[in-house]
């Protein structure tokens, strides 16, 4: 049975209504986890905050096998099922609707030249990520708490070349650095190329095509509201998907009126009376960052750094298979 043809809303862009030649495709699937159940070896990209990194576990005794809910240097270990709210029936108009606008806006946003975000995770443990994103280089400013310390880490791409300058817990957890030799590293611009172990990691997430893929939502349903500049606005409002062992959730984008863009992506994920909540904002659209290539950075494969317990950015967690962590800490 064909999906039925949306209503027009007056509160949509001209022309992101109703649309007999517009093919819906199904979100881009977020990117996969790391082996483990997505803990240890990736580290947080925004958009997708909640579920695309990896982390070290935030236990209490007596916590079991659990499902695990994963934010930018911690997962939170759950004994029950995840709280995800039933969506709305696929083939109702909203949900059309809703699912066509989403897609035209992931569209509107990967066909910009560039961008700049600000991306907050709010729980146990918060976490930071400033950047702009162009279509093939950008830039990032990463804060975050850790087994390690405060983490703060710079990072710039460049012809598929990460530059990374981080402080001491950074240079620790990001790039596998002894903590004999991290202060030595720490301050200083190190060149991280594909095949280095910490390049996985780091790369993904700072170009334009990285954050579009990031911002997942299955849309249910569109409504009317203000942007912060008093503008118009449509809210997409809709569930986060669960995959690999993460809970699912509940989230929106709400993209400008006028052009389609959108302005903010929210999401929640919740289980067992804990709750993790990331905000990203967008601003400065078709703005392509200027980066400059710092000189004379070192390169990493000449640091003598090995993997870190947990894999690369995993805040000192047990996630890639090493030592366990003392329950309690980072609660």
């Amino acid at each position: 049975m064909p999906d039925p043809e949306p209503p027009d809303d007056p509160a949509l862009p001209p022309g992101w209504g109703s649309d007999a030649s517009y093919s819906w495709q199904a979100p881009p699937s977020p990117p996969p986890w790391p082996p483990g159940g997505g803990a240890g070896g990736r580290r947080m990209r925004p958009l997708f905050l909640v579920l695309a990194i990896a982390g070290l576990v935030l236990v209490a005794g007596g916590i079991g096998a659990a499902a695990t809910l994963v934010t930018r240097g911690h997962s939170v270990g759950t004994t029950g099922p995840s709280t995800a709210p039933p969506s709305a029936s696929p083939n109702s108009a909203a949900a059309v609707q809703a699912r066509q606008l989403f897609q035209r806006a992931l569209s509107a946003m990967r066909a910009s030249s560039g961008f700049h975000y600000v991306a907050v995770t709010n729980g146990p443990e918060s976490q930071r990520i400033e950047g702009d994103a162009g279509r093939d280089q950008g830039t990032q400013l990463i804060t975050f708490n850790s087994t390690y310390g405060a983490e703060q880490f710079t990072l710039v791409l460049s012809s598929g070349t990460v530059y990374f300058q981080g402080n001491v817990p950074a240079v620790q957890d990001q790039l596998g650095v002894s903590a004999a030799a991290a202060p030595g590293v720490a301050g200083k611009w190190i060149s991280v190329v594909r095949g280095d172990g910490p390049y996985n990691v780091l790369q993904p997430g700072i170009t334009v095509s990285d954050q579009a893929q990031e911002t997942a939502l299955v849309p249910a349903s569109t409504q009317r509201v203000s942007a912060p500049d008093g503008s118009g606005a449509t809210r997409i409002a809709g569930t986060v998907p669960a995959q690999n062992g993460a809970p699912g959730g509940t989230g929106y984008v709400d993209i400008a009126t006028s052009t389609g863009l959108p302005l903010e992506y929210v999401t929640t994920i919740s289980a067992q009376g804990v709750s993790l909540n990331s905000t990203a904002t967008f601003s400065r659209w078709g703005s392509a960052p200027t980066v400059t290539v710092p000189s004379g950075a070192t390169p990493w494969s000449t640091l003598g750094a090995t993997t870190p317990p947990g894999g690369y950015g995993s805040g000192g967690g047990t996630g890639g298979g090493g030592p366990s962590q003392t329950p309690g800490v980072n609660v």
